[in-house]
């Protein structure tokens, strides 16, 4: 199975800006806004490949796209998701 699709078992899509950096995003609602999570590779650069590498997680208004939590680095891409399910 392949990232992408690991992803989107999780609700996440793959997602580019016009600047030309991908990440996989998730809607959501953060105190009582809506807003949405971006994973990116620990360059911020562009989406993780596998789910073995370190992955860049934050938190972002839906209307602005400033972050409104935070970024924070996690070891690996599969650590992120476990820590999903619980």
């Amino acid at each position: 199975m392949s990232v992408e699709e690991v992803m989107k078992e999780h609700g996440f899509n793959l997602a580019a800006s016009c600047a030309g950096k991908a990440s996989f995003t998730k809607w959501i609602n953060y105190k009582g806004k809506r807003a949405y999570i971006s994973v990116h590779d620990v360059t911020g650069e562009s989406f993780p490949t596998t789910l073995e590498e370190p992955v860049r997680v934050a938190i972002h208004d839906l209307k602005s796209g400033n972050e409104v939590e935070p970024g924070r680095e996690i070891g690996s891409l599969s650590s992120y998701l476990e820590s999903l399910q619980e």
